[in-house]
């Protein structure tokens, strides 16, 4: 009996940890340790030395026996200017244990490094060049052999550090066709090279750029990968904007997060204030790094995100707004209402804030990054006294949920597109509303909602109106006397309540 009952105790204790690692695997560390298998050569190729060079990687995968047959695989770059360092370095080994831990299959890849004399920009592209035939060479490999490490194909992602994040965007985002005509491919090859490995696909499914730069920002297009990026605002090496180049790397994260946006691609950025290059290696910015880009990552895996891109979705519905753009001729003296269902569905919109004359724009269940897409043709058609956006529904329980620092991060994007052509005009951001529905994640929207609040108040002409206090009873949970029968959206009677607290902050700023 004493062997029965230990028996079904360690059952129990396999089931519930098998139950753990199934619900938080791949946000938190839900394994103990990380196996690795290292030396692992997945090609060759003529370096810049016209030498032979093996090409090596570390494998990293969790260390119990995983119930996971097809696993999702991270490669990572290491850094190093394309002249040193290795794969076992200690940035690269932190995320490989850490991503590992998290139930991921992780690679860490060595690649031919050096550069021509003069070291000049032409140099530079050409020893990038070299580094991504290997990636790509790294990519095919685990296609090629995806049963025997366990990975699912269809989830490659890849992210580098410094030379390495600069080699991962360009295997992802660089063409054939837009290759500089000054690389002699008759010398260096084609793109994918013939590191090894040749006849699979070296497609990939989402970057992570660590304090990295790309030549030109404009070789990103429509339906390319993923991308999410990290880096310091005082990174003196590698520029986090446009302001300097790198050897030719102009082009850092924010204008790689802004040109994400631009063309419907899913992003997200982290930047560091005060930060220097890799951070100034501090461990503690590091590893707040790991978790953003951990966090993002999930949202990017296949059970999460939607089979086709949602944002494009909408193209109709703002071709109708379109449409009424071109018959409807609002007084120069109206507010523009932008945002998702809160303000669509807001039919005594005109009434409720008389005597502010208003232009509806509201569309969806739009979420911040598709009101980022379509900002330019929502807003520059019209004239107005002032802008009011609502957009609530980044943050409401699911798996897909941005952090409230990238909700914040689309708030000043979406300011900054509508500062372009209006740079004085007021702009009224709506705190985020409490409802039933969405009450389980109310504290992580309060959270969104004080990023947002002190957005506002640091710059000017910005305003932050807060109204979730009416739609809270004596119990601090939301009044359902003022929604709707679908426990999210605003009745009658609640919008007249919003329409109110609108009008006392409007007439603050219009001296009403």
């Amino acid at each position: 009996m004493r062997k029965y009952i230990i028996a079904f105790g360690i059952l129990f204790l396999l089931s519930q940890t098998s139950f753990a690692q199934t619900k938080k695997r791949f946000q938190l560390e839900v394994f103990a340790n990380a196996d690795s298998i290292l030396n692992i050569e997945y090609g060759e190729a003529i370096n810049y030395k016209n030498v032979s060079q093996k090409l090596m990687l570390d494998f990293y995968s969790p260390a119990i026996k995983d119930t996971l047959a097809k696993r999702p695989l991270m490669i990572f770059i290491h850094g190093g200017g394309f002249q040193s360092n290795t794969r076992s370095g200690g940035f690269g080994n932190f995320i490989c244990n850490s991503l590992a831990k998290r139930g991921y299959t992780v690679a860490t890849i060595d690649y031919r490094l050096g550069i021509n004399a003069p070291k000049s920009n032409q140099d530079y592209f050409e020893a990038l060049y070299r580094a991504v035939q290997d990636g790509k060479a790294a990519v095919r490999y685990f296609k090629r052999y995806a049963d025997k490490y366990g990975v699912d194909t269809s989830q490659i992602f890849i992210m580098g550090s410094s030379a390495g994040a600069k080699t991962a965007m360009h295997i992802a985002y660089l063409d054939q066709s837009e290759v500089p005509t000054y690389i002699d491919t008759k010398k260096m090859g084609l793109l994918e090279g013939t590191s090894g490995n040749q006849g699979y696909s070296s497609k990939v499914a989402g970057v992570v750029n660590c304090w990295g730069a790309m030549v030109n920002y404009q070789w990103i297009n429509k339906n390319d990968a993923p991308l999410f990026c990290i880096s310091g605002t005082a990174d003196k090496t590698v520029p986090y904007d446009s302001s300097y180049d790198y050897h030719g790397f102009k082009y850092g994260s924010t204008v790689l997060y802004d040109r994400m946006l631009q063309v419907g691609i899913p992003t997200g950025l982290r930047l560091f204030y005060n930060a220097g290059h890799t951070l100034d290696n501090n461990k503690l910015k590091q590893d707040s790094a790991l978790q953003d880009l951990s966090a993002w990552l999930f949202t990017q895996l296949k059970i999460n995100r939607p089979e086709k891109p949602e944002i494009f979705k909408w193209e109709e519905d703002i071709k109708k707004l379109e449409a009424l753009d071109a018959i409807e001729k609002p007084n120069k003296n109206a507010l523009l209402f932008v945002g998702s269902s809160y303000v669509r569905l807001w039919e005594g919109l005109n009434k409720d804030i008389a005597p502010y004359q208003t232009i509806n724009r509201g569309f969806g269940g739009s979420k911040l990054n598709e009101v980022a897409y379509y900002i330019e043709r929502l807003v520059y058609p019209h004239t107005f006294r002032g802008i009011v956006l609502y957009v609530g529904n980044d943050i409401v329980g699911t798996k897909q949920d941005k952090t409230p620092l990238q909700d914040l991060e689309l708030v000043k994007y979406i300011t900054k597109k509508i500062r372009v052509k209006f740079p004085t005009t007021p702009i009224f951001w709506n705190q985020i509303s409490p409802s039933e529905k969405r009450w389980a994640v109310w504290n992580k929207i309060s959270e969104a909602n004080q990023m947002i609040k002190q957005f506002c108040e640091s710059n000017e002409q910005v305003y932050y109106i807060e109204s979730a206090a009416p739609f809270l009873g004596a119990d601090g949970k939301p009044i359902t006397s003022l929604f709707r029968d679908d426990k999210l959206h605003y009745n009658e009677k609640g919008y007249v309540i919003w329409g109110s607290i609108l009008k006392k902050s409007l007439d603050k700023v219009y001296d009403k």
